[in-house]
């Protein structure tokens, strides 16, 4: 799961920093590493939220 994660924040960061690069010639390093952890926080979550919590280790 986290791999993964990782995997996608990596790639949304190399993407948004080559945009930056081809349209304005220089890399805005903070945005770039803002939205690529925004985007690993929110799958994070997301797949977080899809594995089920098993009621049952509690019940006595």
């Amino acid at each position: 799961m986290l791999k993964k994660n990782l995997k996608i924040a990596l790639a949304i960061f190399v993407v948004i920093s080559f945009k930056d690069y081809l349209s304005q010639g220089e890399i805005l390093w903070g945005d770039s590493l803002l939205y690529a952890a925004i985007i690993f926080v929110v799958y994070l979550i997301m797949d977080w939220t899809k594995e089920p919590y098993d009621w049952s280790k509690h019940k006595r």
